[in-house]
């Protein structure tokens, strides 16, 4: 008999391999030792000032996240959010759809109540994606202008979706709480109702993302400097956000191939050589993950 265990093993196994495969086929498309000279001829100094940058990115999100926490009730120091943050960013470094920095309670479960810590956590990636929405919306508004007509009725679809369960949070939550194995998702919608103004919480919060964004775009536009490359810091901006979101398909760990295919498409607009720009994808995925296993490691380890 197949155990469940078996079944999410192979599964993630299968995505890990899909993610390969993707990264195997624009490895030859594009030229390997291409792709590797590149990134061998990086300038260590502006890898070095891409990480630093990386670092106030995670100042800004923790930031963002400790805020949400205060505003339920509850309070963890800046530097056990940090730590916590970057922790469960290794652990969405090796699941799909990145669906690993739900694990974030699990790492502040000693200060702070699982379903608080959990609602908090949801909140805080719904303002991220909302954010990315809005970002990618105005860069394919701005770059490709009528083509994109769409974009407000994907906004408003999204947009009317969550008001919707919001305010019907409470008879979610008392349906929730008729099954054992789902009470704890009805106490995190309960802890979200103890936010006073949730729309405040919100707005704040898409404005600390936003920050955030321009120091992603800043970290990547520093990379692709670091090869003598030097792309529109607006478009960066706008459309990072997009690229950003492939990770949360679900047919890759963390977006594996997609992220980076994704990358080097966005950089061949602008008319840096794809192989150019696969380089500095993979560049940036090796400076973020390092930086989450170096920020992060001592806290995922109580987990993992």
């Amino acid at each position: 008999m197949i155990c469940i265990h078996d079944v999410m093993i192979f599964r993630k196994t299968l995505r890990l391999a899909f993610g390969l495969l993707l990264v195997a086929v624009l490895l030859h498309r594009l030229g390997p030792s291409e792709v590797a000279q590149t990134i061998i001829s990086a300038r260590p100094v502006y890898v070095l000032m891409a990480a630093s940058v990386y670092a106030l990115t995670f100042l800004i999100l923790s930031t963002r996240w400790r805020m949400i926490l205060h505003d339920m009730g509850g309070n963890i120091p800046l530097v056990s959010a940090y730590q916590a943050f970057a922790g469960g960013m290794i652990l969405s470094d090796i699941t799909p759809a990145r669906i690993g920095e739900l694990s974030r309670p699990l790492l502040v479960r000693d200060r702070i109540e699982m379903s608080r810590a959990l609602a908090s956590v949801v909140l805080d990636r719904l303002s991220d994606i909302l954010t990315m929405f809005i970002l990618g919306a105005c860069g394919l508004g701005l770059f490709f202008g009528e083509e994109m007509i769409e974009i407000p009725l994907v906004l408003a679809i999204v947009a009317l979706t969550s008001v919707v369960i919001w305010r019907r949070r409470t008879e979610i939550a008392d349906r929730l709480r008729g099954s054992d194995r789902l009470a704890p998702l009805a106490r995190s919608f309960d802890a979200l109702s103890a936010i006073n103004d949730i729309r405040l919480v919100m707005i704040r919060s898409v404005l600390l993302t936003t920050i955030a964004w321009i120091t992603h775009a800043l970290r990547v536009y520093i990379l692709a400097s670091s090869v003598d490359q030097t792309p529109s810091l607006q478009m960066l901006f706008l459309l990072l956000p997009l690229v950003s979101a492939l990770s949360l398909i679900p047919v890759s760990i963390s977006g594996i191939g997609l992220v980076e295919g994704g990358m080097a498409a966005l950089l061949a607009s602008q008319g840096i050589p794809a192989s150019t720009g696969l380089s500095i994808a993979f560049l940036d995925r090796m400076v973020t993950v390092a930086f989450h296993i170096i920020a992060g490691g001592r806290a995922a380890s109580r987990i993992i």
